[in-house]
């Protein structure tokens, strides 16, 4: 096993980490209904923000806004009493927004895509045996469309370093699944790769290599862009890793939501994450 740091621990049930243009290390508390700012270097909490319901993932987009996905608490019960319906929200400091609070289940994570919009996916809730989808919402027009569904509980997802290639995490299915993407519509490419454990978080690093979080099995799958895998970073048991995301000013540190214990684990030197965004300026 790979040696990792501990950054923070006892904060609930930790998902959705992000590192911002500005520098800026995010994780939700699902179980607590916040948005929390660790200092990268100790993991100190510098800030706290209440969404209520159960934020789950994190994205920015060009402008450097905060996207959360909110299932609304009705994935695992929150000790937040700011009551929330599911759909997409946003930071504006420590001011929430909602953005989209009808015509979906429960989102759970969620990433900006090449054409601009934020992708997420939505499974509803974990005992909901219905089939999930994916989404593309337009910020500027509040156009939601569906890009995909029939997926047994799309989790994490990932566009590849060119934005032509969708990754989503089909947990229940215990698969990784491909889809191609021509700017103008998705269209299913097959099942990328098969994982022991349901794959939960997705990120890719500058080499093309997908990291997916795998909850049941206690590691990280590292999979090559023709799907087959090099060797996985390990944790010990009961560490449940959830979510992950490349951070530091180099993008060299892989960051690693660890929900048992409510932890946040930092691996130096594992890879280095993609290009960092840079917001518009106007």
């Amino acid at each position: 096993m790979r040696e990792f740091r501990l950054l923070a621990e006892g904060i609930g049930f930790t998902e959705g980490p992000l590192w911002t243009s500005l520098g800026r290390l995010l994780v939700t508390s699902v179980s607590r209904g916040q948005v929390l700012e660790l200092d990268p270097r100790d993991g100190s909490v510098l800030r706290r923000i209440e969404t209520g319901g159960g934020p789950n993932g994190l994205a920015e987009d060009e402008h450097g806004r905060v996207w959360v996905a909110q299932n609304g608490g009705s994935v695992r019960p929150s000790s937040s009493s700011r009551p929330v319906a599911a759909g997409l929200q946003t930071l504006s400091g420590d001011t929430v927004l909602d953005a989209l609070a009808a015509g979906v289940r429960a989102p759970n994570d969620l990433v900006r895509g090449p054409d601009g919009r934020i992708w997420f996916t939505d499974p509803g809730s974990p005992h909901d045996p219905v089939p999930g989808q994916v989404y593309a919402y337009e910020p500027r027009t509040g156009l939601l469309e569906r890009v995909a569904d029939g997926i047994d509980f799309p989790n994490g997802l990932a566009f590849d370093l060119a934005g032509r290639r969708l990754y989503v995490a089909a947990t229940r299915a215990r698969a990784i699944l491909r889809f191609d993407w021509d700017g103008a519509a998705l269209r299913p490419a097959g099942v990328f790769a098969r994982v022991p454990g349901g794959p939960d978080g997705l990120a890719f690093d500058a080499d093309g290599r997908l990291y997916a979080a795998l909850p049941d099995a206690d590691r990280i799958a590292v999979l090559r862009p023709d799907g087959t895998g090099e060797d996985a970073i390990r944790f010990p048991g009961g560490t449940f890793p959830t979510n992950l995301c490349f951070a530091g000013a180099g993008r060299e540190t892989l960051v690693v939501t660890a929900a048992k214990g409510g932890r946040v684990l930092a691996l130096d030197g594992v890879a280095t994450g993609p290009r960092q965004l840079v917001p518009a300026t106007s």
